[in-house]
């Protein structure tokens, strides 16, 4: 089987790139909001090596073998407490905050990668292969994030989607999270298995926006 070794390289890389601003958004919120325990986990950085070493197995050996198949897939988790944020908040306003920080940070990175991607071809117009392996780069980390941002969002434990559903209920529809989290297993097999093929269009049509709206920006500055 024939393998493009830049390609691979560069799935591999927008993987990491993309676990480590989502972790570190989660990690930085729950800083913000009081919490001492990424701080003392070590986990505010912005360095891929540190979610790697606490988890190898889907930081790194799935983000790898995903990188030669095609699938831009892997996963972490930050340590953190809303029991300990600042008593300004609520445990539920805790929750919900450090939760949606994950996906939020990946929306936005994800804009910010489609303007460096709109502006470089701009810039590197008549040199584009000397810049390729950058474009290449930042044109995937839009697919990566807008993926990422939806999977974590998907209402259903253990993603951020399950929690912020669970924190912003009011208390008398808790049923609902109860039956979620009855079902969760069942659902998340059927995410594994369907959610590529149910996702892939709305990641597309999102992604499409975004470099649209990115190139009507640059299109002003430029």
């Amino acid at each position: 089987m024939h393998f493009d070794l830049q390609v691979v390289i560069t799935n591999f890389f927008s993987i990491i790139i993309s676990l480590t601003v989502h972790e570190y958004a989660h990690a930085y919120v729950a800083n913000r909001m009081g919490d001492p325990t990424p701080a003392r986990f070590g986990r505010l950085n912005l360095n891929p090596i540190t979610i790697i070493k606490a988890h190898p197995f889907g930081a790194l050996i799935i983000p790898l073998i995903g990188s030669f198949n095609g699938f831009l897939l892997g996963w972490a988790a930050t340590p953190v407490n809303p029991h300990l944020v600042n008593r300004k908040y609520t445990l539920r306003q805790a929750e919900r905050w450090i939760s949606i920080a994950g996906p939020l940070s990946n929306v936005i990175f994800a804009i910010l990668c489609a303007l460096l991607y709109t502006g470089l071809s701009i810039f590197a117009e008549g040199s584009e292969e000397t810049y390729k392996p950058i474009l290449h780069l930042s044109q995937t980390l839009v697919f990566t994030n807008v993926f990422l941002a939806l999977f974590n969002m998907i209402p259903i434990p253990p993603f951020d989607g399950f929690t912020v559903l669970s924190s912003s209920l009011p208390n008398a529809m808790s049923e609902i999270t109860t039956y979620l989290e009855q079902y969760g297993n069942m659902i998340l097999l059927f995410v594994f298995y369907f959610g590529g093929r149910i996702l892939s269009p709305l990641i597309i049509k999102i992604s499409t926006v975004i470099f649209d709206i990115s190139r009507g920006v640059v299109g002003l500055l430029f």
